[in-house]
């Protein structure tokens, strides 16, 4: 049985223990299987011990075929903290169970924990209906979509990756290699010290940094930290967007920016993506610039709402155009921002962006500079 669906009925999260929460996740999974599957407690312990507080173990049935669920409620699971799944369980339970499907069950999960989880293998659901339990006997696939929200979130919550300022620290974190200390990257970045003390917690909650010896950051997991940074961005609407036809088409504007005609303009989107990874033909043209003006008046470009093959861009924050790159004389964007820029564009522009990722991932000796730079002008 296999099923990926949305899941419309967001349920209240009101569980007040482990055990409450176990109960309302058996109900919630009960209720999305088909009629010949049963899910059902297991009676007694395995091995005849104990199971830790929060965990049980549950049994999966259809016909003559059954497999066993390990479970192990949480009242909240950051993304850090999904390593320490099945971490407190004893080994004669381990293999008394014999390589049971795990399933970690909460109030919500983000998305960021679910991915952690997805890449270990583990089944989940939370209480909002965010659901993935994979079986391989009997064979079951469930998929269902519930809140990427906190539904009851903290008081007093750390920042997220939105907004301009975190994905210009973002960037810096990605462009260059660690280790680097909080203060040298606010007063690179031009961000406040708490915001960014503040941001690398979270960070750090996320598993997206790894901090060290007096909170130095050592390690970042660059391609999750720029899949991260696109989640709440549009390239489009982030920034003010014109469209344009080229009379003359798109590719001919682009070899008179190599020519040197549009100084301050940055390619960004399909043609900076064909410059590193191509995979198609580019057919539109984005550029950033600040001076929309000039260029729509000596290029020629005519307001389109259709069949645009010119963008014009104006970013919403500098560092968008930081750390640019030359490309048969033009300039183009840094491959950060090419990245994030390309994943939250339209028509072709996530594929394009992907395969920029994957080549990034294969080169990164070529684009990430060692060292943080003394001062900020050296990294424009």
């Amino acid at each position: 049985m296999s099923q990926s669906r949305s899941y419309g009925k967001v349920l209240p999260v009101i569980a007040s223990g482990e055990q409450d929460l176990l109960g309302q996740a058996l109900s919630l999974l009960s209720d999305l299987l088909p009629e010949e599957f049963r899910l059902e407690r297991q009676s007694s312990e395995p091995a005849g011990h104990a199971l830790p507080p929060g965990d049980a173990v549950w049994l999966l049935r259809t016909n003559d075929l059954y497999t066993k669920l390990l479970v192990q409620a949480k009242r909240s699971l950051a993304p850090r903290d999904v390593d320490q799944v099945l971490g407190g369980l004893p080994d004669l339970i381990r293999q008394a169970l014999r390589q049971p499907t795990v399933l970690v069950v909460a109030p919500w999960l983000s998305p960021r924990t679910r991915e952690r989880l997805e890449e270990r293998d583990y089944s989940y659901a939370d209480l909002t209906g965010n659901v993935r339990l994979r079986t391989r006997r009997p064979p079951v696939y469930l998929r269902l979509q519930g809140s990427d929200q906190d539904p009851t979130p903290p008081e007093r919550s750390l920042p997220q990756l939105h907004g301009p300022k975190a994905r210009r620290l973002a960037r810096l974190l990605v462009d260059v290699m660690p280790p680097y200390r909080m203060t040298d990257l606010a007063r690179l970045s031009g961000l406040n010290q708490g915001y960014v003390s503040r941001l690398l917690d979270s960070l750090h909650e996320q598993a997206l940094i790894e901090r060290g010896r007096r909170r130095r950051v050592e390690h970042v997991d660059w391609p999750a930290l720029l899949a991260a940074s696109a989640e709440r961005y549009d390239l489009l609407k982030s920034n003010a967007t014109t469209m344009f036809v080229a009379p003359a088409g798109a590719t001919a504007l682009h070899t008179r920016l190599a020519a040197g005609e549009f100084p301050g303009t940055v390619v960004t989107g399909s043609y900076a993506a064909a410059a590193v990874a191509p995979i198609a033909a580019p057919a539109q043209l984005a550029l950033y610039s600040t001076d929309s003006v000039h260029i729509r008046r000596h290029a020629g470009l005519l307001p389109a709402e259709r069949g645009a093959d010119v963008l014009l861009l104006n970013p919403a924050d500098p560092s968008q155009v930081e750390r640019t790159r030359i490309v048969k004389g033009a300039t183009h964007v840094g491959l950060s921002q090419l990245v994030i820029d390309s994943l939250t564009g339209n028509g072709r522009m996530p594929e394009e962006g992907e395969a920029v990722l994957d080549w990034m991932r294969r080169h990164e000796d070529q684009w990430r500079l060692a060292k943080l730079p003394t001062t900020a002008d050296q990294i424009t």
